[in-house]
Order: C-alpha cells, then sequence, then structure tokens
C-alpha cells in the first residue's frame, strides 16, 4: 500500500535533522557558556564595539575609587574621540519634538539649540527658563552636556526637562552632533581615569 505522504515525512525527517545538527550546538554552547558565568563578558559589545567604559558623573560622584582603579576607566574625551556625530543626529531626533536645531530656528517647547555648545547655560533671547536651569553658572560644556542628558532631572532639580539617556555611547554620538551646530567648546582630552581616581580616596 502506497503512503501517499510518504514524500512529505521525508521531508519533515530531513528538516529536523537538519535543525538538530545545526541548532544542537548553539544550544549547548549557550548552556556553556551560562554555567561558566561568561554571560556578562560582552555587555559593550553591541553597542560599544571598542570595549571602551566610561563612568558617567552621577555615578562618579558614589564611585568606590578602589574598584574603579582595578579596571581602565576611560574619560569623557575618550568617549567622544570614538563618538560618531551622524549617528548622533540621528539620536537627536529626541531632541528635535522640543528643540529646533536649525541655524536661525525658532524656540519651541524648549529653547532653539543652534549654537548651543559654548553658549552660555539659561541665554536664549525670548525664551522662559526655569529658575533652576536659570541658575547654572556658566556655558554648556561637553561634561555639563552630559550630566544634563544622563539625567537632567537629578542634575539641575526643578528643570522642566526630563531627560534620561543612560548609554554613554549614544550620549557621545549625540554631544559630537550637538557640537556641530555652529557652537565653539574645547573637546576633552583623553585620558584614564582610574589612577585619579585610587589617588584621590
Amino acid at each position: 500500500m502506497n503512503d501517499s505522504l510518504f514524500s512529505n515525512k521525508l521531508a519533515a525527517a530531513i528538516l529536523v535533522t537538519l535543525l538538530l545538527a545545526v541548532g544542537l550546538p548553539v544550544i549547548i554552547h549557550t548552556f556553556e557558556l551560562l554555567i561558566e558565568g561568561h554571560h556578562g563578558d560582552h555587555h559593550y559589545e553591541e553597542s560599544n564595539p571598542f570595549d571602551l567604559s566610561y563612568v558617567p558623573y552621577a555615578k562618579l560622584v558614589g564611585v568606590d575609587a578602589g574598584a574603579a582603579a582595578e579596571e581602565e576607566v576611560l574619560s569623557l574625551g575618550c568617549m567622544l574621540a570614538e563618538a560618531s556625530a551622524d549617528r548622533g543626529a540621528r539620536g537627536a531626533a529626541i531632541c528635535a519634538s522640543c528643540h529646533s536645531l536649525a541655524e536661525g530656528g525658532p524656540n519651541g517647547t524648549g529653547p532653539a539649540l543652534w549654537g548651543v555648545m559654548g553658549r552660555a547655560v539659561a541665554s536664549v533671547d525670548g525664551y522662559s527658563y526655569t529658575s533652576a536651569l536659570q541658575g547654572v553658572d556658566g556655558p554648556w560644556d561637553f561634561e555639563k552636556m552630559d550630566r544634563y542628558l544622563y539625567d537632567s532631572a537629578a542634575y539641575v532639580p526643578g528643570t522642566q526637562m526630563a531627560q534620561k539617556i543612560r548609554k554613554d555611547n549614544k550620549r557621545a554620538d549625540i554631544l559630537a552632533y550637538l557640537a556641530t551646530l555652529g557652537g565653539s567648546v574645547p573637546i576633552p582630552a583623553c585620558e584614564q581615569k582610574g589612577e585619579e581616581l585610587a589617588e584621590a580616596s
């Protein structure tokens, strides 16, 4: 008696065999990594191919200097050295919902950002700033803007802008892009911070 489903069964058997041959080693390797404790080894692999570790201001305030000295901690300048203004332009799309980024652009929900780097904080004509932001002295530089983008409400309590960009490389890209918008501010030097933190303890 001929089996009308024989060809389907044969194709299914071949497919299952191929799936096991290809997928089983991957599954076994994954379990091996989990058992050996290597699950977190490549934390920066996807978003930070250079394996740079930058400790932002909000973490430096309470960082254990001894622990920081044990690993290579790079400064904001090192992150900026690997940053991309092109990627930053895409990342800054979130800013464009409240801020004009074009030269001569008008104020929106937030002040116009053309020329922001190097400009005094809370100094755009015609924009009504909160008293909290008016209390921040000096110009917008890379470090100050980095702190603000990391957690604006924590850095300037009372500001109306509630923004948290926790990925270091994403903030560095946005900073690199903002620096192309007509402003002028020195780029921080790339230097290791581990020894400095250890000496400060």
